[in-house]
């Protein structure tokens, strides 16, 4: 076999990534070439000490549900940023980046996840891992107008959105609605919204 560092490489590096993915997060893999007949590939693998999780620490008074938010960061099955699996700081920054998304459709618009913070205790091979967020307001639809049209076609689409001042903002289920409301009637509705002081988002549906 023809030697090809560069693909030795990539073989150490997914090598290396698969150990991590098993808890051995100091997991080095070092490949060392001797000239013999031909080339001798000497690999020396140091995977280090192994680590669990042992707590997610959601630092929030929100009320996101936890068991939700534990689900959210999980991966590969549970193997993976989950209480007794491995932790991968990679894997979870990219959780808490769709996360936060979820905080916003969920009418958190302001939401800010922080980056994870982990505490290796080495003698009982745990880690702890420490998410901050900062949630902010929850917003609540405040007034829902209607313009352009008629007077039918307004009314049918104020029925059709099902929605109501004082509800909680969620894009999902606002989406939803837009799609039942463009169902209801002939023309083109657009809807616009705009958040106001004290946590109010004001919804326009206008009939093109």
């Amino acid at each position: 076999t023809l030697d090809d560092p560069e693909r030795a490489q990539r073989i150490a590096g997914v090598a290396t990534e698969l150990l991590q993915a098993r808890g051995y997060p100091e997991a080095r893999i070092a490949i060392t070439r001797v000239a013999a007949c031909g080339t001798e590939l000497h690999v020396a693998v140091h995977a280090g000490p192994h680590f669990t999780i042992a707590r997610l620490q959601f630092q929030t008074n929100d009320t996101f549900a936890a068991d939700e938010l534990t689900l959210a960061v999980a991966d590969a099955l549970g193997a993976v940023n989950a209480v007794g699996g491995a932790y991968l700081e990679d894997r979870m920054k990219r959780a808490l980046a769709a996360l936060e998304h979820r905080y916003h459709d969920a009418g958190w618009i302001d939401a800010t996840i922080g980056a994870p913070e982990a505490t290796y205790d080495r003698i009982g091979g745990t880690v702890t891992v420490a998410i901050p967020i900062h949630a902010g307001t929850r917003y609540r639809i405040g007034r829902i107008v209607t313009h352009g049209g008629n007077a039918h076609d307004r009314a049918a689409i104020v029925e059709a959105l099902g929605l109501y001042g004082g509800d909680w903002y969620n894009l999902s289920h606002v989406r939803l609605a837009m799609d039942r409301a463009r169902q209801t009637i002939e023309h083109r509705v657009e809807l616009r919204s705009e958040a106001r002081d004290h946590g109010i988002i004001d919804l326009d549906a206008r009939v093109k």
